[in-house]
């Protein structure tokens, strides 16, 4: 089965759920959920109908088919070297992102010194007056 996100199946999917992603955001934290996350922000940073509307260092607003999407970032880091004490089995239990080490700037304890913000949530849909209200009282 292929999944096609157009506007309005984007809208119809988030007005059901209104929040998807990490359980911090108000997801519910399933690894299927972090899937779509990537998905969506991909959709909305490549489609041509989207439009970056505000951007700051742990989220972005998008405006897509006449509603505001809200992409919600936060660090990870890459470790160094396969990790000991883990079983497969506890990879199913959690969406933990590690990274292959593709830099030689780590420092003594195996972390990248700067992380990567990567998307872990995504809100909406909210109307662009949602938007400069939730401006207007500092909720964004």
């Amino acid at each position: 089965m292929t999944l096609k996100l157009d506007a309005r199946l984007l809208y119809e999917i988030m007005s059901e759920f209104h929040t998807l992603g990490d359980e911090e955001y108000g997801g519910q934290g399933t690894f299927q959920e972090a899937v779509l996350v990537g998905y969506i922000y991909g959709l909305l940073t490549e489609n041509s109908l989207s439009k970056l509307t505000m951007d700051s260092e742990n989220r972005k607003v998008y405006k897509f088919g006449g509603y505001c999407y809200i992409i919600w970032f936060d660090e990870v880091y890459a470790r160094e070297g396969e990790m000991e004490d883990e079983t497969a089995e506890s990879y199913l239990d959690t969406f933990e992102v590690h990274l292959e080490n593709i830099s030689e700037e780590y420092d003594d304890s195996g972390f990248e010194e700067e992380p990567i913000m990567l998307p872990v949530a995504v809100e909406g849909p909210y109307s662009d007056d949602d938007i400069r209200d939730f401006l207007a009282n500092g909720d964004l």
